[in-house]
């Protein structure tokens, strides 16, 4: 009987507010931190079978194809090393072949690499050498991708690629509390809009200047992340309410607090795009991600939506992003 075909897919996440709070030790500085997002339906994946000898990986679509005798070859080259790491700490020695797929734009700021690391390990879990009883996945995902990174990753976009849906995930001292609400798409959509900023950034850049300053003692710093802080407690409160316009006024006061936070957080087009927005009507916009490019989040009252995303459309640079929010999370499938 032939081995089987493991095919899996993990939806990307919008971060609503208290991004960057999720890396430790700034929930330890800052306490009562939480981080809002919920899971959309742009997906990552991959495609996993036995191979013969070594481990052959490929991107969908053209671009990569290679072959490794091992792990070590894998996390060597940059493309690669993401999946080399995360066979690496599952312990696999079997020779596989590897396919692996991306809807969501580089530097986008959606969690990209994460939705992919989660799809990736949903599919290599049977060849794992390692007993994964026990271990707390959102932990281990995170220690995968901050080998690759260099710098440390936090916890929040690990949590929609696994269960999909939207997420306050509070952080205690010693424990992370992440609760998790349904999500319809199509009221999300009526008020949520996704504008793409035309412009890649690199989240563990800007995570790691902010960090590296709050260490560092920068009281500016610390003064904006509490009022990361306290707009991230006001729209998970508002997300347990299902209110939307509170939402998007917390939003709203989350960037103002954010976009101080260094000067790399924001962009000329950003603001033109934020500012297009509230001027058509919208309650708030926010970069996702750490900013300095990507997308836009921005959240409007259901009667201005379409006057938002015609002022997007028309404001001559970046696009608006068709996405809708998810319920749905890590998908496998098996087969010959």
């Amino acid at each position: 009987m032939p081995e089987p075909t493991v095919t899996a897919s993990a939806p990307a996440r919008i971060d609503l507010a208290g991004g960057t709070l999720d890396l430790w030790p700034l929930h330890v500085l800052h306490p009562g931190s939480c981080t809002v997002n919920v899971a959309i339906g742009l997906r990552a994946g991959c495609r996993v079978l036995p191979g013969s000898t070594g481990f052959r990986v490929r991107a969908r679509g053209g671009g990569l194809e290679t072959r490794a005798a091992s792990t070590s070859d894998l996390l060597g080259e940059p493309r690669t090393a993401l999946i080399g790491s995360l066979l690496e700490a599952l312990q696999i020695a079997q020779p596989l072949e590897i396919e692996f797929w991306s809807e969501v734009p580089f530097g986008s700021g959606l969690g990209g690499s994460s939705a992919l690391t989660v799809a990736l390990l949903g599919a290599l879990e049977r060849w794992s050498l390692r007993d994964l009883a026990g271990i707390d996945r959102v932990d281990f995902v995170r220690d995968v991708e901050t080998r690759v990174l260099g710098k440390p990753a936090g916890v929040q976009d690990y949590y929609p690629p696994l269960n999909g849906g939207a997420h306050t995930i509070r952080f205690l001292p010693g424990q992370t509390i992440a609760r998790r609400f349904p999500a319809e798409g199509g009221r999300w959509d009526r008020h949520l809009t996704l504008f793409d900023s035309g412009l890649s950034h690199s989240s563990g850049m800007n995570n790691w200047e902010i960090l590296r300053r709050r260490l560092e003692g920068d009281p500016a710093v610390a003064e904006n992340l509490e009022g990361v802080r306290r707009a991230a407690e006001s729209l998970a409160e508002a997300l347990a309410r299902g209110d939307f316009a509170a939402m998007g006024g917390a939003m709203a006061r989350e960037w103002t607090a954010r976009r101080d936070l260094a000067p790399v957080v924001s962009t000329p087009v950003i603001d033109r795009a934020i500012a297009a927005a509230e001027e058509a009507g919208a309650w708030g916009g926010k970069a996702c991600g750490a900013g300095g490019g990507g997308c836009v989040a921005i959240f409007s009252p259901e009667d201005r939506t379409a006057a938002v995303r015609r002022a997007l459309e028309t404001l001559g640079e970046g696009s608006i992003v068709p996405v809708l929010v998810v319920d749905e999370g890590l998908r496998i499938e098996a087969g010959c």
